[in-house]
């Protein structure tokens, strides 16, 4: 849960609303009742299998649960629970907790228990019985992002905390934190409004940027799909983020999409296997408009890598060299040297966007040289952020102490995090012509700890003890 202040920003993961629902996870023995005693030995039979596939816990999370369920609670606990915190539990969820396990395994982290939900859920104190139906559920599928944008705006201007609280309690009506991904991303149970019963993900950052995730999975789709995809050996990376159809219904999909989002959205769901069909290689192949290159590269690089170089050397000449930008740090680490001409071209080229990822993958390559990024690390007009990344790389190149001058005079800069990132980049190598810049940062910098901590590694490297 957040803080009284929202504050720091964490990378985004895909954050549109999945307008189209993953299909119903498929029901193998077609023998059972939904809810049933028998869905519930199905669902217990379902995690120890996935378990035994898993049996070294390769899977993000599972070291933490184990594979193993909770016993179960009565109907009368679960009573209790609701008319304590003034809600009514949706009616898979009751029937987990009751038939199948109180928390245990589940998806990333696995699922909290019954008693412990106040834990992870401090706002359910702010509410009374009034709420449970006068208060609507904030998080809804009709819900704008700009309307979302708004409220996080002004919730990051408000100073007073009982009026913090109030919006919190607006902003967290109808949710339960049943789970967590790890750092501030949580697995959301929504109890009211359009998504009851159905899982959400938050970042509790509460950027107005990104909205909370809406899955469009029922707690049982999203329960029972994520063991069914570690029996079948998918990825689960981003798991509920992306789709969980086949790729004969992906492909289908894709064909049929208009619009570019749609089918960057639906391209995101191959990301789950591990082999392609032979017709999803082909699909991948096709160049049927630009904005989608990147991300079929990106695909192509993971799933059938030769035809994925073939793409990109096409790409990365052709009309729409940003495709290639988009997938390049996807290319098997063999072949990039390769391309570290092409791709440092690019670099200087200013109507090619996303220089942090050129920079990158350059990088990346064993033939890289500071003597090359230099020019884009002093221009500026580029973004001090590349102009960072660039200082970055240079210190990884092996001809960097020959720009121990240019180091130097960045640290001595007005900029505090380039002046920050050179002293990274030569900290750990000892170069005599830096010490005397070392000295003046030590004296500029006193009382800043994370300056001097990289001071003293480069007075260490360089045989000098500080205090």
């Amino acid at each position: 849960m957040p803080g009284k202040k929202i504050r720091g920003k964490l990378s985004a993961y895909l954050r549109r609303k999945q307008e189209s629902r993953p299909p119903n996870p498929p029901n193998p023995s077609n023998t059972y009742e939904p809810l049933s005693d028998a869905h519930a030995a199905y669902l217990k039979d379902l995690v120890k299998r996935a378990g035994k596939k898993d049996g070294t816990r390769e899977i993000f999370g599972s070291s933490k649960h184990g594979y193993k369920l909770n016993p179960t609670v009565t109907q009368e606990e679960v009573r209790r629970f609701e008319a304590h915190w003034h809600l009514t539990l949706p009616d898979e969820y009751v029937f987990f907790l009751t038939k199948v396990g109180n928390g245990g395994a589940g998806p990333y982290y696995g699922l909290y228990s019954l008693e412990n939900l106040d834990r992870y859920n401090e706002y359910l104190g702010f509410y009374d019985d009034r709420d449970k139906e006068a208060l609507p559920s904030f998080i809804d599928r009709n819900m704008s992002p700009v309307n979302w944008a708004r409220a996080m705006e002004e919730m990051e201007d408000i100073n007073d905390d009982n009026e913090y609280d109030v919006r919190m309690k607006q902003v967290c009506s109808g949710l339960l934190v049943i789970g967590t991904q790890g750092c501030t991303y949580d697995n959301l149970l929504m109890w009211k409004g359009s998504e009851r019963g159905k899982i959400v993900y938050i970042d509790w950052n509460m950027e107005p940027e990104y909205g909370p995730f809406l899955t469009g999975l029922t707690f049982l789709e999203w329960f029972e799909q994520y063991f069914l995809e570690i029996l079948a050996g998918h990825s689960l990376t981003s798991y509920g983020y992306i789709s969980l159809k086949s790729q004969q219904e992906l492909r289908k999909e894709y064909g049929g999409a208009v619009l570019t989002e749609d089918k960057l959205r639906i391209l995101a769901g191959f990301h789950k296997f591990t082999e392609a069909e032979p017709e999803t290689i082909e699909l991948l192949l096709q160049r049927d408009r630009p904005e989608t290159d990147g991300a079929k590269g990106e695909l192509l690089f993971k799933l059938a890598p030769m035809k994925g170089l073939k793409v990109f050397e096409e790409t990365i000449v052709g009309n729409h060299p940003q495709g290639a930008v988009a997938c390049a740090r996807r290319m098997p680490d063999q072949y990039k040297d390769r391309f570290y001409g092409k791709m440092l071209g690019l670099l200087y080229r200013p109507d090619i966007k996303d220089k942090a990822r050129i920079l990158f993958f350059l990088g990346d390559c064993s033939n890289r040289k500071a003597a090359d990024l230099k020019g884009f690390a002093e221009n500026m007009e580029n973004s001090s952020e590349d102009r960072r990344t660039a200082v970055y790389v240079m210190g990884k190149c092996p001809d960097k102490l020959d720009f121990a001058e240019f180091f130097a005079k960045l640290m001595q800069g007005e900029d505090y995090w380039l002046a920050h990132a050179a002293l990274q980049a030569m900290s750990r190598t000892p170069c005599a012509e830096l010490t005397d810049t070392y000295e003046w940062m030590w004296k500029r910098y006193e009382g800043d700890r994370m300056m001097r901590s990289n001071l003293q590694i480069a007075f260490e490297a360089n045989g000098i003890k500080k205090k």
